[in-house]
């Protein structure tokens, strides 16, 4: 199966949270973070590039010590971004100074750390905060998009559209371009709902994400 590159978010501000939510532990012992990082870079995506905050791409920088489940460390810096590897594989690590203008303004910045041969076809992007995602579910959707060459495919539970979401990137990179705000790529399904394909999934897995202490909670 081809692969295609990613755009894992992760540099949402986590007020809800008390602290960088990305950083807390798992009853695996592992971070959200790290634990984002296993199923990403497990999966059919390449190249995978994650988006963060300056303070956590500060404490990944300098390598505290907090992610030493992963191993993860800088190699080098290209351009925008900075190369990484880790236990499970490498990506490229970006840091979006402007994170506050919400989750459009990630997209935007790790679209611009693709290279021009990178934006050909499909364009995964998907959330640091979904502990039940799997390697195997994330498969499943790039098959599913590869096969039926939609223009937008999303999973769906209860109703609910989840993660990750998969776009043709060449029909829509202007229009990925111009949206501002904490909206993600909501514009867009609503504009074009002819050209969306939604899939059923068999679980939360592509929904349950940790905004607060009490969804940890519930988690463990």
């Amino acid at each position: 199966m081809e692969s295609i590159p990613g755009i894992l978010l992760g540099a949402g501000s986590s007020e809800r949270f008390g602290f960088d939510k990305l950083l807390t532990l798992l009853p695996t012992g592992e971070t959200l973070l790290e634990r984002a990082l296993k199923v990403h870079l497990q999966s059919r995506i390449s190249p995978l590039i994650i988006v963060v905050s300056p303070n956590l791409g500060k404490i990944i920088r300098e390598n505290t010590g907090i992610l030493s489940f992963s191993g993860m460390v800088i190699v080098k810096r290209i351009d925008q971004a900075y190369a990484f590897s880790c236990r499970w594989g490498g990506g490229r690590l970006v840091i979006n100074e402007n994170f506050q203008k919400g989750m459009s303004s990630s997209i935007q910045k790790g679209l611009s750390c693709l290279k021009d041969e990178e934006k050909a076809g499909g364009l995964l992007i998907s959330l640091s905060d979904l502990p039940f995602l799997t390697p195997d579910a994330i498969n499943f959707f790039i098959k599913k998009f590869l096969e039926e060459k939609v223009g937008i495919l999303l999973p769906v539970f209860n109703d609910i559209t989840g993660h990750p979401v998969i776009v043709d990137i060449n029909q829509f990179k202007d229009d990925i371009s111009k949206i501002k705000g904490d909206v993600g790529l909501k514009i867009l399904i609503k504009k074009y709902p002819k050209m969306v394909k939604k899939i059923p999934w068999r679980d939360d897995s592509v929904t349950w994400d940790i905004d607060t202490p009490k969804d940890l909670e519930r988690l463990l």
